[in-house]
């Protein structure tokens, strides 16, 4: 009864950050609105959480194996909260993107300590099933999130999406300290903070920062061919091959196993999390925005019309954990699961004006139904394939790489989409400022006239835009389907190997 209440725990504040990253989504254009910002500066607002999330996960992993799992997930929680505060009081830009780093920080420790307390908990081989309820709630955040966002920009401020988060953190805080009562290894504190590899870990922040900052705003901030943008993809890359050789010649206690990319499979899995992060972001952001800018759906009207990926996605995460449980087969799952995810993924290139409920609610259902099965098995496949023991940081860097593809995913989709958009009304004689100012001037084109010219041709390069990232989805949905094909079956073992125990607690009912 412990490890379930800890388990409920865990599905609270899941439920809590993937609602935080996604609630974004529909309310983005208000925000951009309120605060008179540019499009570029309204992704920002979702890709510096994301990038935040992404870089500091490892490091925060390797702390809880060293202060322990309760500690560090507290801190995480209180990161959570500072920023929310922070969002919630923001008047401009510099604030309010403050906030969502230091609420990226927070998400990420809480992310990935849900996945590494299941390993200290309950054997691999009875993990997919578990934990299918905690990925669950994890999942009906990342949807039901454009519904709250979408209804919350319509009826009051979009400040509340950030006030919205203070009762789950409060809950969660309190549950955290009252439960987790893991007993970590023994050493002082001095020991502790020596065994921690800040150098490795700074270094690759900061790597990581560069990177993904240069590939999120080349070809829309700045040109891919500027000093904006080449100086820190040079440093980000330099940067990450010299944190790897610091990390595999000279660390002492390096926090990036080389290990877990022992095998082909291993390394193919960790890939294929990248893009399953990168397509699930990228799609829940740029398939609501079609609904927005093409459709000219309303802010809720959007964010119900992604409901059918919700409906398919959590139940089919949960029954693909079943069905991995008891047959202690993983492969069929994730080898369906891209399959579907690659039929859905391409007939959003249909997707116009004029496309009718059914046909795009049948593709939302395609969608979900494909990135549930591949959440719950590929998750579970990277533990399998990891020596024992390893299965803690093998969880916490498949968290690492999805995450990293999730930050990813709205930069590019952004620098995709800003570029052919561009590239479209330029041909047809049109302002190309329109593709920066997207976001902002959607409601305006729509004002126009239903025969205006400038509001046809507008909503033309909108499609057009889309469609080329829709494509470039497709695209990679196809690698990972081809990759996958590759990866070899590991044995789920069923015993708990972890230096962290949960001390018993009573509970009667």
């Amino acid at each position: 009864m412990h490890q379930v209440f800890i388990m409920c725990t865990l599905s609270i504040i899941s439920l809590m950050v993937a609602l935080d990253a996604c609630i974004i989504v529909t309310a983005l254009n208000a925000i951009i609105v309120d605060l008179e910002l540019s499009t570029s500066g309204g992704i920002w607002i979702g890709t510096s959480y994301l990038l935040a999330n992404a870089v500091t996960m490892p490091l925060l992993s390797e702390l809880s194996n060293i202060f322990g799992r309760p500690i560090v997930l507290v801190v995480s929680l209180c990161c959570f909260m500072v920023g929310t505060l922070m969002c919630c009081l923001a008047q401009g830009l510099a604030l309010l993107l403050s906030g969502r780093v230091i609420q990226g920080i927070g998400g990420a420790g809480i992310m990935s300590l849900s996945l590494v307390i299941f390993t200290d908990m309950v054997p691999l081989r009875w993990r997919p099933k578990w934990y299918g309820f905690v990925l669950g709630a994890w999942a009906m955040g990342n949807c039901a999130g454009p519904v709250v966002g979408g209804a919350i920009a319509l009826e009051t401020t979009w400040r509340w999406i950030f006030y919205l988060m203070f009762p789950l953190c409060i809950i969660g805080l309190v549950l955290v300290i009252w439960l987790l009562k893991f007993r970590a290894p023994v050493a002082t504190g001095s020991e502790k903070v020596r065994r921690v590899d800040w150098i490795g870990g700074i270094c690759f922040i900061i790597s990581a920062s560069l990177l993904l900052v240069a590939i999120s705003w080349g070809g829309s901030q700045f040109s891919w061919s500027s000093p904006g943008t080449l100086s820190p993809l040079c440093l980000g890359f330099a940067g990450l091959l010299a944190t790897l050789l610091f990390e595999t010649k000279i660390a002492s206690r390096p926090f990036l196993r080389r290990r877990l990319f022992r095998t082909t499979s291993s390394v193919i899995t960790y890939i294929c999390g990248t893009i399953q992060g990168f397509l699930i972001y990228g799609q829940l952001y740029y398939i609501p925005f079609y609904f927005q800018s093409v459709k000219g759906f309303t802010a809720l009207e959007t964010g119900v019309a992604i409901l059918p990926v919700m409906v398919t996605c959590i139940p089919s995460s949960m029954i693909t954990g079943i069905i991995v449980t008891r047959s202690g087969n993983y492969r069929w799952a994730i080898w369906i699961g891209w399959a579907v995810l690659l039929i859905g993924s391409a007939l959003t290139i249909i997707l116009d004006e004029n496309t009718p409920t059914p046909i795009w609610a049948t593709i939302l259902v395609i969608i979900g139904l494909g990135h549930g099965a591949i959440l719950n098995a590929q998750n579970f496949a990277s533990q399998a394939m990891c020596d024992p023991g390893e299965e803690g940081a093998a969880a916490a860097m498949y968290a690492f790489v999805r995450q990293f593809g999730m930050a990813l995913g709205v930069g590019v989709g952004g620098s995709i989409f800003q570029n052919t958009m561009a590239n479209k009304l330029r041909w047809e004689g049109l302002d190309t400022s329109i593709a920066s100012q997207s976001e902002a001037l959607v409601s305006i084109i729509w004002g126009l006239p239903s025969n205006d010219y400038t509001r046809s041709q507008a909503l033309d390069a909108y499609t057009y835009g889309l469609h080329s990232v829709y494509l470039f989805f497709s695209c990679i949905s196809a690698v990972a389907l081809a990759l996958s094909l590759f990866s070899k079956h590991y044995h789920m073992r069923e015993e708990v190997d972890s230096e962290h125990i949960l001390e018993g607690m009573s509970f009667e009912l």
